[in-house]
C-alpha cells in the first residue's frame, strides 16, 4: 500500500488545567479573554496554519478552545502530570489526527502562555523550516550577558573568555518555548528535535512567557502597550519648549513605544531629538502624512502650535487618538484632547476636550530635584535668559541696560543652540561694568537658575521653570502670542514688562533697579511663586496621554 501524501502545517496547543506557578492560569482572562485564547487568536490568523487543534485533558481549557475556534484532542491523563515532557504530548495528539486520516507535512507547537506571539512570526517559523529544509525551528531571544556557572567541585566560574560590555559579547540564545516548528517525520522518533535547527530571533516583548505572577504582570504592561507619535517643531522662529516639553513626555511614557516626526526646517528640533536617542523621521511637509500612515501610530501627539482643519482632518482619517498642545488654531476643534498651558482657550465651540492653564505646566525632569532658591538680602547675580533662540535679541538689549545700573552684583547670560550670535553677547563682557558670564546650550539650566537672586525671561515655558525654584522674575513677552500667557503678565509672583518691541529702556531700568534694591518684594514674589502647584502639571498631562493611549488599540495578537 502506497503512503498517505502529507499535507498541510498542523499547529498544536498543549494546555493543562494544573499549573504551579499560577493557578488555573491558562483559563484565567488576560485583557479581558482567557489566557489560551491569545494565542488562538494568533494561530488562526497565521496564513501558514491549515489546522489548529488544543491539546487537554480539563473541561473548561476544552470549551475555552472550541469558542476561540480551535479542534480539542482529548488529552490522556498519563500525559497531564507536570513532570511530562511536550514531545510526548505532540506525538500523541498527532497520532489521533493520523488514525483519522489526516496527515501534516510540518508540526507547530505553540504554547498558550505566550500570549504576545504574533501571526506573522508563526508564519515565518513554518517558511524557514520549509524553505531551508531544516528539521526544527526555535523562537528565541539574544540575551548575551556575563554568566558565571559551577565546575566539577562546585567553584564559581566564568561562561565567558573576557570581561567585555554587554554589546560585545557573542550572541546567547535563549528558547522562548512560544514556537517551535518541526517536520512530521521527526516525531516517528519521539522528538521534534532534529540534527538541523536553527533559531529565529524575536523582540523581547513577543518572548514573554508566563511562569509566575511577575510574568502576568509584565505581560498586562505590554498587552496596554501603544504607539505614540510626537509631532514637533523647534527653529529660530518658533523657539526649542515645544521640543523639549514632547522629550520630557517622551522620557515619561516608558510604557508605549514613543517615535518623533519632523519637517524639515526644524533641523534644530531634529538635533535634540537625535541627542536623546528617541526613534526620529524627518520628512518634508507634504510627506508627513504617509510617514505617520506607515507608522501606524495610536496615539499622534501635536506640538505645533496652531494647527488648520484640514491637517488634522487628515491626521484623524489615519486612526488615531488626537492630542495637541498649545493649539489655538482651527483645527483644535477636531482633536481628541486639548492642552495648554500657556493661553486661554479661544472663544466658542471647542468640540474636543480642553485642559488650560498652569496646573498642565510640563517641567523638565532635571525641575524635580532642584529645590527653591533662597531670597538673599543682597543681589548677587542677575540671570538673563530668552529661550533658546531669542528672536528679538532682547539679551543683548538687557545686558546693556543692566549694566548702567549701580551695584555689586554679576550678570549671567544663558543662550539657547539656536542662538545667532554668542559672540555678539560675548563681546559686551569686554567693556560691562558688572562682570558678565556667557552660557550657551546649557545642559542643566535648572542649576544656573537656582544661583540666581533674580531673573529676565520672556514669556514663554522658562517663566515656569523659574517660578518652580521661586525665582523672581521680569518678563517681557517676545511677540503676540506670548501677551496671551495669563501666567506670566498677570501672576502676583511676575514683574511684566511692555512688549519686546515697544519695551522702552527707562521702564526696563525703573522695574529691574526697584526689584535689585527690594529684599522685601523679591521675598513677596518668591512665596507667591511657590504657591501655585506647578510641579503636578505634568502627572496630568501623562495622564490625558494615557487617556488618549486606553482608547486606541493594542500590541496586536
Amino acid at each position: 500500500m502506497s503512503a498517505p501524501s502529507r499535507r498541510g502545517v498542523l499547529a498544536i496547543v498543549p494546555v493543562r488545567g494544573g499549573s504551579v506557578g499560577i493557578p488555573r492560569k491558562n483559563a484565567r482572562l488576560l485583557g479581558g479573554v482567557p489566557l489560551l485564547a491569545h494565542v488562538l487568536r494568533a494561530a488562526r490568523r497565521s496564513d501558514e496554519i491549515t489546522d489548529l487543534v488544543v491539546s487537554t485533558e480539563d473541561a473548561e481549557l476544552a470549551e475555552i478552545a472550541r469558542r476561540f475556534g480551535a479542534e480539542v484532542i482529548d488529552r490522556p491523563e498519563g500525559l497531564a502530570a507536570p513532570d511530562i515532557g511536550l514531545d510526548a504530548v505532540v506525538v500523541d495528539a498527532v497520532g489521533q489526527l493520523e488514525a483519522r486520516g489526516r496527515y501534516f507535512d510540518h508540526v507547530v507547537t505553540l504554547q498558550a502562555t505566550s500570549p504576545l506571539l504574533r501571526p506573522g512570526t508563526i508564519d515565518r517559523a513554518v517558511r524557514q523550516c520549509r524553505d531551508r529544509g531544516d528539521d526544527t525551528v526555535l523562537t528565541v531571544v539574544n540575551a548575551p550577558h556575563l554568566a558565571w556557572g559551577e565546575d566539577e567541585s562546585g567553584a564559581l566560574v566564568p561562561l565567558y573568555r573576557e570581561r567585555v560590555n554587554r554589546q560585545q559579547l557573542p550572541p546567547h540564545y535563549r528558547e522562548t518555548g512560544g514556537v517551535v516548528v518541526c517536520r512530521r517525520e521527526l516525531l516517528e522518533r519521539g522528538t521534534r528535535m532534529g540534527a538541523r535547527v536553527s533559531a529565529l530571533e524575536v523582540e523581547r516583548a513577543e518572548a514573554l512567557d508566563i511562569d509566575d505572577h511577575f510574568d502576568w504582570w509584565l505581560v498586562e504592561k505590554s498587552l496596554r502597550r501603544r504607539r505614540i507619535a510626537f509631532r514637533t517643531v523647534g527653529d529660530r522662529a518658533t523657539g526649542l519648549g515645544h521640543v523639549h516639553r514632547a522629550l520630557t513626555l517622551a522620557d515619561r511614557l516608558i510604557d508605549h513605544d514613543v517615535s518623533f516626526f519632523v519637517t524639515t526646517g526644524h533641523e534644530l528640533a531634529a538635533r535634540l531629538i537625535q541627542r536623546r536617542r528617541h526613534p526620529l523621521t524627518v520628512t518634508a511637509p507634504e510627506a508627513e502624512l504617509a510617514a505617520l500612515r506607515d507608522a501606524a501610530p495610536d496615539v499622534i501627539v501635536s506640538d505645533v502650535l496652531d494647527t488648520d482643519k484640514p491637517e488634522m482632518e487628515a491626521l484623524r482619517e489615519l486612526g488615531a487618538t488626537l492630542v495637541n498642545f498649545e493649539d489655538l488654531g482651527p483645527g483644535a476643534a477636531v482633536a481628541d484632547f486639548v492642552v495648554n498651558a500657556l493661553y486661554d482657550p479661544p472663544a466658542g465651540p471647542h468640540g474636543a476636550s480642553a485642559h488650560h492653564g498652569v496646573g498642565y505646566c510640563v517641567l523638565r525632569d532635571e525641575f524635580y530635584s532642584a529645590r527653591p532658591i533662597d531670597v538673599r538680602r543682597d543681589v548677587r547675580e542677575v540671570l538673563v535668559l530668552f529661550g533658546g533662540t531669542d528672536p528679538n535679541d532682547l539679551t543683548v538689549r538687557c545686558v546693556r541696560w543692566l549694566d548702567s545700573l549701580p551695584g555689586d552684583w554679576r550678570i549671567h547670560a544663558v543662550l539657547g543652540p539656536g542662538h545667532p550670535d554668542p559672540g555678539a553677547v560675548e563681546a559686551v563682557a569686554a567693556g560691562a561694568r558688572h562682570p558678565l558670564e556667557v552660557s550657551v546650550d546649557s545642559a542643566v539650566v535648572s542649576r544656573l537658575m537656582t544661583r540666581a537672586d533674580l531673573a529676565i525671561t520672556s514669556a514663554g515655558r522658562t517663566v515656569y521653570e523659574l517660578a518652580s525654584l521661586g525665582v523672581p522674575m521680569l518678563v517681557i513677552p517676545q511677540n503676540d502670542r506670548e501677551c496671551q500667557h495669563r501666567f506670566a503678565l498677570r501672576s502676583p509672583g511676575v514683574v511684566a514688562l511692555a512688549r519686546a518691541d515697544e519695551l522702552e529702556e527707562l521702564e526696563f531700568l525703573d522695574a529691574a533697579q526697584q526689584l535689585i534694591e527690594s529684599h522685601h518684594l523679591r521675598r513677596a514674589l518668591h512665596r507667591s511663586l511657590l504657591a501655585v502647584d506647578i510641579r503636578s502639571g505634568c502627572e496630568r498631562v501623562l495622564s490625558i496621554i494615557e487617556r488618549a493611549a486606553g482608547g486606541a488599540r493594542g500590541i496586536s495578537t
